[in-house]
């Protein structure tokens, strides 16, 4: 071989191997500086477009607290509510405390009830058990003629509002024996479940002629299951 031609070939291998080499060089960098400049692209529109955006949007806690729900009741809170219509802790164990973990109520006294046909509430006692169980009122009362002709009334113990004829107390009184009483009485019992108020009525009707309830009373006593 001659040395002019090994010397060609050398030159040529040189090119060759600067060329590859060179390509090499030029690619993997690049690539790098891509990747590390979208990075840090993105790094920057975090930090200085998006992450101000985010902090605006949303609040602290502190900041709701104080934004949505002040220091103090509902209604400064703008829920509609005006205070004359809003009770404290304390305003409503105090309407509550007489039938707080009560167990037995008692209403009576001078009374006269003049009764017609609608449903009249005449005694009402009221209670809160203190567990399951059943409540069990008793009540007393004097029926009269306030008028003449025959006179008649009914009542029943219920809690609610109207006589139930399941459970009556009757009085009938003769013409013959205006003014003059009968006695009427009855027990019953009702189921109840624990912290709920239980309102027992003596309700009463007239279905003939003039009739009068006087001096009735009242009891409710709980016993749990």
């Amino acid at each position: 071989m001659s040395p002019r031609r090994s010397v060609r070939r050398l030159v040529v291998a040189v090119l060759l191997g600067v060329l590859v080499g060179g390509g090499l060089l030029a690619v993997t960098p690049a690539g790098a500086e891509v990747s590390q400049a979208a990075a840090t692209s993105w790094k920057k529109i975090w930090k200085k477009d998006l992450k101000p955006l985010a902090a605006k949007t949303f609040h602290t806690k502190k900041q709701s607290d104080a934004r949505y729900q002040p220091k103090g009741s509902y209604e400064t809170a703008g829920s509609g509510y005006t205070k004359s219509e809003t009770y404290t802790k304390a305003e409503v164990d105090a309407r509550l405390a007489p039938f707080a973990n009560s167990v037995a109520a008692f209403a009576g006294g001078d009374q006269a009830v003049t009764l017609d046909p609608a449903d009249k509430v005449v005694r009402s006692v009221s209670l809160v058990p203190t567990a399951n169980g059943t409540v069990v009122a008793s009540s007393s009362a004097y029926a009269w003629a306030s008028g003449a002709g025959d006179g008649g009334a009914r009542c029943s113990l219920t809690t609610g509002n109207a006589v139930d004829f399941e459970f009556l107390q009757y009085a009938n009184i003769p013409a013959a024996q205006v003014s003059e009483s009968e006695v009427i009485s009855g027990t019953r019992g009702f189921p109840v479940t624990k912290g709920n108020l239980v309102t027992v009525n003596l309700v009463c009707d007239e279905f003939a002629g003039n009739m009068t309830v006087s001096d009735s009373a009242l009891t409710a006593v709980f016993a749990p299951s």
